[in-house]
């Protein structure tokens, strides 16, 4: 007993010791204007204990004498201060010139951006947050210079988007979401290679980069070609718990929806296409008027009574609801000086705007870094996302749009009415569809980076990471009975159950080397590389149930199988890097790239390809002549030449595809069946790689102590060798083969411009500007021939000169008016109808003639606008993208005006349009019931807009606030997503005027309340 209290006495001794040697030291955190810098990480350097600095930079720590705090924040060059009995620390950060020393990522590795040479653009997670969106996608837009994104769906949680990064290159025509040529970029989050990142939660990226010329996507050779972007999660930081709290909760609804006729509109428009349907005749009596129609030659006695009761019905409105958005995301970071982590979990909501339309999404995410030694790092981070997307009613919104409004949606008991009127018998009741209609994609995603560095040697490091990406998705679908596909009739009852397995890897093993002496500065990177995918898919479809109970879960009780099927498919692509950047004075920094790559879906003997870039940059604002230009702060110049590839797939080539396939079948030789097989592709041996040479010529610029800065680009991009499917006459027995039928160009100029406009203590305003303009031109195609095709309506042509799938179509000229009925006649055509150019002037129309180039379908420019304004404790922001200079043959002008028309007796109701009729000879729209031959000429319509994204307001807590609540930071904000678009098309939403609108929704708008909390 004695012993231990003599030991209890010694413990106490030596805490009590250590406690008078601590001392409390405070101070503020500025930078060089004096303005308080919140968030400053302060650590005791070579132990794992800080702080940060509150909202008005303030902070207080724990020392002993001798300590060394280390302050830092990005963007600024880290302070050291010693501590020697001060009371209080005062520090001004140094801010770097326009952050020029903040990392950018740039494959395999990072650099300074100062010693940045080729074009690479960075969207950070202040941005990405600003933007609030559900998907990753949608937080990128307007945000960069040449990054061009169109929305292709407006479901809640499709992630239909077309994503091209410096125009178009290949000459695809798919038709998903409409015509767009070219291909998405390659995505990359964190180190895994993805299709797309619609299974992100945005809240848990801390960056994205963009990487865009040749040099920069260069690493990745054939993968590059059409642009990169390299997406970080959030990771561990040393210093104590930080935990992150998030949350949104809105209602979204739908906006900007073209009209459609109430009855008397209705009925005056078939009134007018009686009226046409006579003009329309070789004899028709050009003098017969709607004043002469009765409506009794087109309604029956039912809907005669509901036209005198007064029915006018709204069934847009019907089917319309406010959606509920939400999200909410918590993160946990932290850790020692060798051990950091983070960990996080993520819930969303998003509701569409018609019932049974709903996405829910749930992400859960953690990393691990630790050094086991100086010379030993193991890391690895895990994504995991499962979620669900109902994708509602197939024919909901058009049958809304189709209707007619003298139908009743209710029977006299209260009862939905299947057919709104006895004598409608093909689009039905479209409240029917939510109970009658399941379309569930559920899916599971799991990405990992596996990685353990070594450090053998100062300045080399070597890495081997291992990157799987595994996803299953089962999609299921069922049609019930009063489902319009369906339409009572039991035998058309369907289930389909869709079940796909996808599996990838990427293996890394990356060497890295770093060195300086004087004024020279090496660094080099070496990759092996090797990537597989294989994906495997089985589909079941069966009609004709007794019953609507099963649902799409007991496919086996349908008595009409209609579909069994599977596929697989597997592809490997290897590769072997170099990079070698090299500094000069820290003045000129060249770098030189190669990668050789081999892709197993090539012809055999051409799966090889080498892939060189080189690149130069010259920091002119460090040479001596200008050293008194004060009103210049940074300048440089570079310049990039490089070539990648493309395996086809942006074409159409499959795995295998390159090859001559066997496919089962069989045939009847005498009275028995003999199993057979035949060649189902023809092989080509000659397949080779596409590939892209691109030149870029740059400028980065900052003027008034960077309060001015930016850069310009200059590109010229030119694609060879492109692959697409190359038809044969069908006496040779195929339908044709791939081949490398082509080249094309893409020329354009990006401009990214910062600036700061008022910099006060209690008001600061910056703005930040792109705009980008590409210009894209079909160079030569196999013998010379033009490919002209259709594509959800649109048709298109691939033309030397013209840019790739350019659309191509007789030109509109107006309406024949009843004075021109002679001249009408001339070309088969009669007053009212569309009028077209005769473009050689000989006096008839012709399709090989008198066709032409009337638009393309990419933007000729586009750009974005975001301005952030601070008031003390307020902030605002807002976000306008815009994209000009496109054409589409509108989905909505095609298939919503007046279907029928030629039967008045059926017509649907529609476009609520300003319409030619003998008393109003207006040029605009053509006579209801007489639209000609040319009448789908009048749907093509410039989608040019500006859309604006956001508009936020926020405030955050003060300093006195924060400390009783006992929390580093709280803001409080209130936004609209999508609150206006500025557009002369008066379809649903230019993005997607293209689309097919089966299965498609309405654009809408979101408004928010959330919180941002820090402790």
């Amino acid at each position: 007993m004695i012993r231990l209290k003599q030991l209890l006495l010694v413990i106490c001794m030596c805490t009590g010791t250590t406690l008078l040697a601590q001392e409390q030291v405070t101070g503020v955190v500025n930078d060089n204007t004096n303005m308080p810098i919140p968030g400053v990480n302060i650590m005791i350097k070579g132990t794992s204990k800080g702080t940060a600095t509150d909202f008005d930079g303030n902070y207080e720590i724990s020392v002993e004498n001798g300590d060394v705090l280390v302050f830092s924040y990005l963007g600024f060059k880290n302070a050291e201060v010693s501590y020697n009995g001060q009371q209080t620390i005062d520090v001004v950060l140094e801010e770097d010139a326009a952050k020029l020393d903040e990392v950018v990522v740039i494959g395999y590795g990072t650099v300074k951006k100062s010693d940045l040479t080729g074009s690479v653009a960075t969207v950070s997670a202040k941005q990405i947050e600003q933007a609030n969106k559900v998907d990753a996608v949608s937080a990128l837009q307007g945000q960069s210079a040449g990054v061009v994104i169109q929305r292709g769906d407006n479901k809640p949680g499709s992630g239909g988007f077309n994503i091209r990064i410096r125009g178009a290159s290949t000459i695809n025509q798919n038709d998903s979401n409409g015509f767009n040529p070219g291909q998405n970029p390659l995505f990359i989050v964190d180190g895994i290679f993805v299709d797309d990142i619609s299974f992100l939660n945005p809240a848990d990226i801390s960056r994205m980069d963009i990487l865009k010329d040749a040099s920069a996507t260069a690493i990745y050779g054939s993968r590059g070609s059409n642009g990169v972007v390299l997406i970080e999660t959030k990771r561990g930081k040393s210093g104590k718990l930080k935990v992150d709290y998030s949350n949104y909760t809105g209602f979204k609804q739908a906006y900007h929806l073209p009209k459609v006729f109430n009855t008397e509109g209705y009925l005056q428009m078939v009134k007018e296409a009686v009226v046409g349907n006579e003009f329309s005749q070789p004899e028709g009596d050009l003098t017969y008027r709607s004043s002469d129609v009765q409506l009794s030659e087109f309604l029956d006695a039912e809907e005669l009574q509901n036209v005198a009761d007064g029915v006018d019905t709204d069934w847009i409105d019907l089917m319309l609801k406010n959606g509920l958005q939400v999200n909410h995301t918590i993160g946990l970071s932290g850790g020692t000086e060798t051990t950091r982590y983070s960990a996080g979990l993520a819930y969303t909501k998003d509701e569409g705007t018609a019932d049974g339309e709903d996405f829910t999404r749930y992400n859960v995410r953690a990393s691990l870094s630790s050094d086991l030694a100086d010379w030993v790092n193991v890391s690895f981070s895990n994504y995991i996302t499962t979620a669900i997307q109902n994708g509602g009613s197939f024919e909901g919104f058009r049958s809304a749009y189709r209707l007619k409004p003298i139908g009743r949606p209710y029977n006299e008991d209260g009862t939905l009415r299947f057919f709104p009127t006895s004598k409608e018998t093909q689009i039905t009741n479209p409240l029917f569809e939510a109970d009658n209609i399941t379309r569930e994609d559920k899916f599971l995603q799991y990405i990992a980076d596996f990685a353990v560095r070594f450090k053998p040697l100062d300045g080399l490091t070597f890495t081997t990471k291992f990157s799987p990406n595994i996803k299953y998705n089962r999609y299921g679908e069922y049609r019930g009975l009063y489902s319009k596909s369906v339409s009572a009739n039991e035998s058309n009852r369907r289930a389909q159950v869709n079940h796909g397995n996808y599996f990838s890897y990427a293996w890394d093993n990356i060497l890295n080397y770093n060195f300086s002496k004087g004024i020279h500065a090496v660094n080099f990177t070496g990759v092996v590389s090797r990537f597989l995918e294989r994906s495997e898919g089985y589909y079941n479809q069966v009609r004709n149930f007794t019953t609507d109970e099963y649902s799409f879960y007991n496919i086996g009780a349908g008595l009409d199988i209609r579909d069994v099927s599977s596929d697989f498919s597997k592809m490997t692509l290897e590769s072997y890097t170099g990079r070698l950047n090299y500094t000069l004075a820290d003045k000129y920094l060249f770098t030189v790239t190669g990668r050789y790559d081999g892709a197993s879906i090539l012809s055999e003997k051409n799966k090889w390809a080498f892939f060189p870039s080189a690149a130069f940059a010259w920091k002119i604002i460090d040479e001596n002549f200008m050293k008194n230009l004060g009103a210049v702060s940074n300048a440089k110049l570079r310049l990039s030449y490089g070539q990648t590839g493309n395996n086809g797939q942006g074409g159409g080539l499959a795995p295998l595809k390159s090859q001559s396939l066997l496919a089962a079948s069989a045939t009847n030789i005498g009275d028995a069946s003999v199993a057979t097989s035949y060649i189902t592709d023809l092989a080509n041996e000659d397949l080779t790689w596409e590939t892209t040479t691109e030149i870029n010529v740059g400028v980065d610029f900052g003027f008034f102590n960077n309060k001015i800065n930016g850069s310009v680009d200059v590109y010229e991009r030119q694609n060879n060798d492109i692959i697409f499917f190359t038809p044969l006459p069908t006496v040779t027995g195929f339908s044709g083969t791939f081949n490398n039928v082509g080249e094309s160009s893409n020329k354009g100029i990006e401009v990214m411009l910062n600036t700061v406009n008022v910099d006060t203590e209690d008001f600061r305003w910056s703005t930040n500007f792109n705009f980008a303009s590409n210009k894209n031109t079909l160079e030569k195609l196999y013998q010379n021939d033009e490919i002209v095709f259709n594509v959800g309506g649109t048709n298109l042509i691939h033309r030397v000169g013209e840019p790739v799938g350019s659309v191509y179509d007789y030109e509109y000229a107006g309406i024949w008016q009843i004075d021109e009925a002679a001249e009408a006649a001339t070309f088969g055509q009669r007053p009212g109808q569309v009028k077209v150019t005769d473009v050689n002037g000989d006096g008839q129309i012709t399709p090989d003639e008198d066709r032409k180039v009337i638009g393309q379908v990419a933007p000729k420019w586009t750009g974005g606008i975001t301005s952030n304004m601070d008031y003390k404790n307020f902030d605002f922001s807002f976000l306008i993208n815009f994209s000009q200079g496109n054409t589409y043959r509108s989905n909505f002008h095609s298939n919503y005006s007046w279907g029928w028309q030629d039967q008045p007796q059926r017509t649907f109701n529609g476009y609520d349009v300003n319409y030619w009729t003998p008393d109003n000879p207006i040029n605009s729209w053509y006579q209801p019931g007489n639209p000609g031959p040319y009448g789908h000429v009048a749907h093509y319509k410039d989608v040019s807009y500006a859309k604006v994204g956001f508009i936020t307001l926020g405030y955050s807590l003060g300093n006195n606030i924060l400390e009783k609540l006992n929390v580093s930071n709280l803001r409080l904000y209130t936004t609209v997503q999508n609150p206006f678009i500025f557009t002369d098309y008066d379809g649903w939403d230019p993005e997607n005027a293209g689309r097919n609108q089966w299965g498609a929704a309405y654009m809408s708008r979101t408004f928010m309340a959330g919180l941002n909390l820090s402790f």
